[in-house]
Order: structure tokens, then sequence, then C-alpha cells
């Protein structure tokens, strides 16, 4: 400051334009990375710890859809990723069936009642059979014997009162991992903008580099060796002015260090919590993906193609020949 005050400030205000820059930048790094990358680490914090209790309260792997919405998932953000999530949350089959209860045993007592009275018909020639004998006119074929137990099974069941979970409380089965919807790119580099605050250091450098070039331009610019009396005193403001530049320089790779260190430990951080909170929500589902929906398809299919085919065979086998 001794040195601005020797020369004169209108010799300076180069520096200190590069000074008001490096502040500028310094400021804007600490309220919209620093103060942002720690708000985010509190709110990544928070969904962890939710996440958690949901998961130690859910009974027998039970989760409860809304209240991790309401409950976790409640930031604009997690909450839009949340329920791009939930359309790869399904009901695993077996579940499945469990819960839609009397209407999924109707059908099947109907379609074994179908199948197995079709059977009789076919057996017995088309005579009306005694329904207080029925398990004497099975005994001795195994295909009429299998179809009545399991008519009857299913007649058992569907006299029973099904108790299914809650649909707000089921486990789930997760057709995606996470970190498709919760990424690192989405939870952390978007909202912080770090593309961006990773060249604030590379910033600083060039503003620390220019400070320096500008002051020596602007000392040689003046260094006046006309006269040789004064030959002394601008060779004495040349190097308080170079001196100057330097220590502007040296305050912008300082501070860059620093910002990169700052940046680097403040990302790693909330990179960390991201995927304590993907392992976390994949702990909470079960694993699963479409192609066993399709195996399931394909194992019905060709027992249903099975069984009508058996069912034919019994039809031509029953039929009168033509004379």
């Amino acid at each position: 400051m001794q040195s601005i005050q020797h020369t004169g400030f209108w010799e300076q205000w180069q520096l200190l334009f590069v000074l008001a820059l490096i502040a500028a930048v310094a400021l804007n790094f600490a309220i919209k990375f620093v103060r942002a990358g720690l708000a985010l680490g509190i709110t990544l914090d928070e969904a962890i710890e939710g996440l958690r209790r949901l998961k130690a309260q859910a009974a027998e792997g039970a989760i409860a859809l809304e209240e991790v919405q309401t409950q976790v998932m409640h930031s604009p953000r997690m909450g839009h990723l949340w329920a791009q999530y939930t359309h790869c949350l399904h009901v695993p089959w077996d579940q499945s069936a469990a819960a839609s209860g009397g209407a999924r045993s109707a059908n099947r007592v109907q379609v074994l009642s179908e199948m197995f009275f079709t059977a009789m018909k076919a057996k017995s020639g088309g005579t009306v059979v005694d329904m207080r004998n029925i398990e004497q006119h099975v005994a001795n074929d195994p295909h009429l014997s299998d179809l009545w137990a399991q008519y009857s099974q299913a007649l058992d069941t569907l006299g029973q009162d099904p108790q299914p979970l809650p649909s707000r409380a089921r486990r789930w089965r997760a057709s995606a991992l996470a970190e498709t919807f919760f990424s690192e790119h989405a939870l952390v580099d978007s909202p912080l903008r770090s593309d961006f605050y990773k060249h604030i250091p590379g910033i600083l450098t060039g503003l620390g580099i220019i400070g320096t070039f500008s002051g020596l331009i602007m000392g040689l610019v003046h260094f006046d060796v006309s006269n040789p009396e004064n030959t002394q005193a601008q060779l004495s403001v040349l190097v308080q002015t170079v001196g100057q530049a330097f220590f502007v320089s040296a305050l912008a790779i300082s501070l860059a260090m620093l910002f990169t260190w700052i940046e680097k430990a403040l990302l790693t951080a909330r990179y960390a919590q991201v995927e304590t909170l993907q392992n976390l929500l994949d702990s909470m589902f079960e694993a699963g993906s479409g192609q066993e929906n399709l195996e399931r398809l394909v194992v019905a299919t060709e027992a249903q193609v099975t069984l009508l085919s058996e069912l034919l065979d019994a039809l031509r086998a029953a039929a009168p020949s033509p004379r």
C-alpha cells in the first residue's frame, strides 16, 4: 500500500482492478459453490438417515413409498429423481398373486373347473356324473385325479380370506439400479455446477499472470532514464511496482491452490454420500429385471399349451369313431 501512495493511485489502477476481480471470483466461489456444497451435504445426510430409519422400521422388508416421498425425498430435485425411480419398482410376481386375492383365485377356480368337467364329460361319453362319488370316478385316471386335486385346492384357497400386504407397504422389486437415477451428476455436479467451478483455480492463476504482466508493463512505461539524476528514483519505483505485481500473482496462485483443495475435498465428500444413498436404496428393494417377467410368461404359456394339448387328446380319444 505504501508503494501505491508513492507512485500515485492512477499509476496502479490495473493492480487494483485485478485484485477486485480476484476478490469477486473468490466471493462467488465461496457463496455459490462452498456454501451450496455444504447445504447439499446436510440434505444428503438427512436423506440417508431417513432411509435408514424407514428401513429399520419396515416389517419384513415392506417399504411404504409414500413415506419415502414425504419423509426423505421432500426436496424438489430429490423428489423428481424419486418419482422417476419409482417407475422401475414393481411388486414381485408371487406377492402380486397373493395381493390380488379372491379375483385371481376365482379365475383359477374357473379355469380348473372348465378343464376338469370337460375332461370328465369326454371320459363319460356325455352322461351325467354323480358328484357324490366323484373321487371314485377319477381315482384310476392320473390326469383327472391331478386336475381334481388342483381344483379342490383352488376351492379351499377361494374360501379363505386373504390378507395381503397394504398397497402402501409392500415388498418391491427394482428393475434398475439406484445409480441410474440418483447419479453423481444429477445430485452433485448439476446443482453445484462443478463443471464450471473446477476451472476457478485456472481463472485465478490467469488473473495473477495478468496482474504480473500489467505491473511490469506499467512500471516499464513510466520508467524514464532520460534524466540520470532521477534514474535511481525511477528504478526504485519500478522495483516497487514489480514487487506489488508479484504480490498479486502470489495471492492469486495461493488462492488457486487453496480452492483446488476445497473443490476436490467437497466433491469427494458429496460423491461418498451419493454412493451411500445408492447402496442404501439398492438394499431396500429386491433386485430384479424385466427378463424375469418374460421368463414367467413363457413358462405359463408353455404350461397352458401343454394342458390344452392334453385336453384335445382326451377329447379325440373320447369322440365316437365314424362308421
